[in-house]
């Protein structure tokens, strides 16, 4: 009975949506290796920008070897509206999560990190406090629900108050929903639920005389 008991569980929890693969291409930047070209999968917003590796300063790794810098490399001018860009097929009505690491140059001024994922706008904002690329990414998250059969995501450097001194820096971002069970996923859900009712039934009914 026990034995039937944990089986029932089983398939119900076999049967339970987990989270979808990364919608964008190259999210994490790994497919990149220039800080002068576009990485693959994306649409640089301005100017031609690249990643950047890990190596090249004491900023703390968060995700493979690059991270991407919305100022570009070696720009000092203080980029404001530059940025980059990745259009994912979507599904109206469904929920989706962004999910990235934020960091920043840090070495002075106030910089805003505006992300748009169709019409909905999020922005975060950091302070630099003096500790040239030592900053460590943390990571943020928002949910989103789409509108149509494709939506936008935008990474854009809404600020900057020290030209280019402390632009936003981000790696691993991900784009995903919670995937609908297969049909073979409803059959084992309703084969779980039927054997942990015949179980309870069985516990329930007299003994025989």
């Amino acid at each position: 009975m026990k034995t039937a008991i944990f089986a029932a569980f089983v398939s119900i929890f076999a049967a339970t949506p987990a989270l979808a693969a990364n919608l964008l291409v190259n999210g994490n930047f790994e497919a990149s290796s220039r800080n002068d070209t576009t990485p693959p999968g994306w649409t640089n917003i301005g100017h031609v920008e690249g990643v950047i590796n890990y190596s090249i300063g004491p900023v703390p790794a968060y995700d493979g070897a690059y991270f991407y810098d919305l100022g570009g490399y070696g720009d000092n001018t203080g980029p404001v509206g530059d940025g980059i860009s990745q259009t994912i097929a979507t599904v109206a009505g469904r929920k989706y999560t962004v999910t990235f690491g934020l960091s920043s140059e840090n070495v002075s001024g106030t910089s805003r990190l505006d992300v748009s994922v169709g019409s909905l706008l999020t922005s975060f904002s950091s302070d630099a406090d003096g500790r040239y690329f030592q900053r460590p990414f943390t990571t943020r998250s928002f949910g989103y629900v789409a509108t149509g059969p494709s939506t936008t995501i935008r990474f854009v450097e809404g600020l900057n108050t020290s030209f280019g001194r402390n632009d936003p820096l981000i790696d691993a971002v991900s784009f995903s929903s919670a995937t609908i069970p297969e049909p073979a996923s409803w059959a084992l859900m309703v084969i779980g639920f039927g054997m942990l009712g015949a179980t309870l039934r069985a516990r329930r009914a007299p003994a025989a005389a």
